[in-house]
């Protein structure tokens, strides 16, 4: 369960605000959804129609994978995905999507589908022995070489009373990296039985199905005309880009690494887990951050309870959906959350909530469906480039600055000379700058969910949402397929899995905290028409997006706002851009250091790397203050041997140690604690680490010259 707090602030507030973090995906799952339905037939199968897959006779019974096992087809009540006792699990769970097998290529449409479960994208249907079906992996970083397959269907008849051919098997070659047609497949065809899809070889025998548009149950479409694609774009028929050749598998993220450990002054080393003695360290890092600027006369922007409550929903959020080609199922998609207390050259602090994350969501995207995502930047123009229709994980170490450094009133007052913004890229006159264009050229935010935020200008100085570049979520992928937010995908549809929804405000006083700008300032969900008695409903939001109210403080809003296009016809019209961040920051800017680093390679870098959590000299010592001994079980290996192996690293389950002319070996915590001690055996110790908790551990290995220091990440 998601913290919520009741921020209350000493200075005497005159109304409490509900401070909270919107439900994740997992949450989302588990929540009740019942909706009278009734079904209507697709009209007309097409390309990327997403269906619930009903028995045509009665159309009480449904096609669904299983909430225990992804792989596992199962025939379930129709009842089951909408009435009482349904929950968003299992009307998601019954969604196929009908993906024509030349979708990604440069070729004509077949009329031969994978069939795809909507929470999956990476798999399909498909028959291992021929008799049975299931689900499996086609398409993703971890598809089985060896044994990955999936059908190919044809639908016969129409969507009201269809058949459903199964043309031809394809199988995954290692040699050529391909799927290739399995000659030995005999023409089958589906078949519903008692309480599964079967297949038979006589069409005699075939079932009749049922197309019902699954949009008429749970809608997150992307039609032509609405407010995601207000010019009536066409969805565009380019292939897939490729993907980027460093992608790595996410047990090798490098947030796991022993690199980046080393990079982390050990000060924050405890803060880097999800534990209760993490919690532990984070408050007392949060006690001498408050300390630290009251002694130079500043303060926090927000009561710690702000950021404790970014920090808690962030760390919550599991991969629910195979819908990122390297992400792992039930795996966290931010590693840590900590928070530095640096100063810099001159004494002064600066102390950063630092978000170490896999820029990933928790739930589907929703990617294919976009009409015009971005080019991948090949050569020529959009029409003869590959374009964005994946995501991968990337390594974020996104840094909100806690210190107040106050607000601007102008938007020019911020100075942007040293990063540029979207004006200037295309050499806009000072007298056009706006909210909108001075803007970051990247992202200026990160959401609850650990993606980050772009301006909801793209850099053609248009609203992505008008260049129809982005899913029913708000989001898409640029050229290097990473996943960031344009725009609010809940004030486009309300369909209950978003980033926020219209469930996470019953019972609040105030919209949830969706995210934080680069500026240090918080973002809350919109204010929704049928929750006028919300504080700060009756106080407008000004052109950056922001107001204040209460002693809540100045924070931004997501919003919906009327705009008007000319498109390249001369064609104008109205449509509601449903804003996350703007794209200017109203947050005073020109004090914070290493605003707009973003990575991991910033804590190689001398003048910023301290604000992320590197190891640095202040230039002076506090008066009276005495340095600390460091503790040795915290302290990394001053002996370098390369004759000691660690392995698998990040562990699952069980870790193994080999070294020569090692006595024992010692599995601390960060707080110092021995939990194991093994003996070499032949120079080989095992532990079996099934019962810690997925964070960071120190081991210690005895040699007559000394001890050596290594870190083990538990997953």
């Amino acid at each position: 369960m998601i913290l919520v707090l009741m921020l209350f602030w000493a200075q005497g507030a005159s109304a409490q605000v509900d401070l909270y973090g919107p439900g994740t995906f997992e949450e989302i799952m588990s929540r009740a959804y019942a909706k009278a339905w009734v079904p209507t037939a697709v009209d007309g199968l097409s390309n990327l129609d997403y269906t619930i897959l009903l028995d045509a006779e009665t159309k009480t019974k449904a096609l669904s994978i299983s909430q225990e096992n992804i792989g596992a087809l199962e025939i379930v009540p129709v009842s089951s995905l909408h009435e009482i006792g349904a929950t968003y699990a299992s009307v998601l769970s019954g969604v196929f999507q009908w993906v024509d097998v030349a979708t990604s290529i440069e070729e004509s449409w077949t009329g031969e589908y994978q069939i795809r479960p909507v929470l999956h994208s990476y798999f399909a249907l498909t028959s291992p022995d021929g008799v049975s079906l299931e689900t499996m992996d086609v398409s993703s970083y971890y598809l089985d070489q060896g044994e990955s397959s999936y059908l190919r269907f044809e639908a016969i008849g129409d969507a009201h009373s269809m058949e459903i051919k199964v043309s031809g098997r394809w199988r995954y070659q290692e040699v050529t990296a391909t799927f290739e047609e399995d000659t030995s497949w005999e023409v089958h065809w589906l078949s519903i039985g008692e309480d599964v899809l079967e297949l038979v070889p006589d069409q005699a025998d075939a079932s009749r199905f049922f197309l019902a548009n699954a949009h008429d149950l749970i809608d997150f479409s992307l039609l032509e005309g609405s407010d995601f694609n207000p010019k009536n774009t066409a969805w565009q028929e380019s292939p897939f880009a490729d993907y980027p050749e460093d992608v790595w598998g996410y047990e090798e993220s490098a947030l796991y690494s022993d690199h980046f450990f080393k990079d982390i002054d050990e000060a924050y080393h405890a803060q880097l887990s999800d534990t209760e003695a993490a919690d532990q360290a984070v408050s007392k890092a949060l006690d001498d951050i408050e300390e630290t600027l009251a002694a130079a006369g500043e303060q926090m922007r927000y009561d710690r309870s702000v950021y404790l409550t970014f920090r808690d929903n962030l760390m919550a959020r599991r991969f629910m959906s195979d819908d990122i080609y390297n992400s792992r199922l039930g795996e966290k998609t931010v590693a840590y959350v900590y928070f530095t207390n640096a100063r810099d050259d001159n004494g002064a602090p600066h102390p950063f909530m630092v978000i170490a994350s896999h820029n990933a969501s928790d739930g589907p995207n929703f990617l294919i469906d976009v009409a015009r995502p971005p080019g991948a930047g090949d050569e020529g123009g959009y029409a003869e480039q590959s374009i964005t229709r994946n995501a991968v994980l990337e390594v974020k170490l996104v840094k909100i600055p806690l210190r107040d450094y106050g607000l601007v009133d102008d938007l020019t007052d911020n100075d942007f000379s040293a990063y540029g913004t979207l004006a200037s890229d295309l050499n806009l006159p000072i007298s056009d700058y706006d909210v909108y264009n001075y803007a970051s050229v990247a992202s200026n935010g990160i959401a609850i969910d650990g993606v980050v935020i772009y301006p909801s200008y793209n850099n053609n100085l248009r609203f992505a949402a008008l260049d129809a570049e982005i899913t029913s979520t708000g989001i898409h992928v640029g050229r290097g397929m990473g996943l960031h937010y344009h725009a609010d995908g809940h004030g486009y549809n309300q369909n209950g899995i978003n980033l926020y929804n219209t469930e996470d405000f019953a019972g609040k006083n105030h919209p949830p905290m969706i995210g934080f700008a680069y500026d240090g300032l918080a973002l809350f969900g919109r204010y929704e028409q049928s929750h006028t008695a919300m504080l700060g409903y009756d106080v407008s939001l000004d052109e950056f997006g922001g107001h204040a109210h209460g002693d809540l403080g100045y924070h931004y809003h997501a919003f919906g706002q009327e705009v008007t296009f000319t498109d390249e016809m001369g064609s104008t019209g109205p449509f509601v851009q449903h804003f996350l961040l703007v794209g200017a920051w109203k947050g005073n800017i020109n004090a914070i250091p290493g605003i707009m680093e973003g990575s991991t390679a910033q804590l190689k870098e001398t003048d910023v790397g301290r604000y992320a959590g590197a190891s640095y000299e202040e230039s002076e010592e506090e008066p009276g203050e005495e340095p600390e001994e460091p503790q040795e079980v915290l302290g990394t290996s001053s002996q370098a041997d390369e004759e000691i192996v660690l392995y698998p690293n990040p562990a699952l389950g069980e870790f193994v140690v080999k070294a020569e002319h090692v006595d024992c070996a010692e599995l601390y915590d960060l707080n110092g604690r021995v939990l194991m001690i093994a003996s070499m055996e032949n120079g080989v110790a095992r532990f079996d680490v099934t019962g810690l908790a997925q964070g960071v551990y120190v081991l210690k290995l005895h040699k007559v010259s000394g001890v050596v220091v290594k870190r083990v990440s538990v997953r």
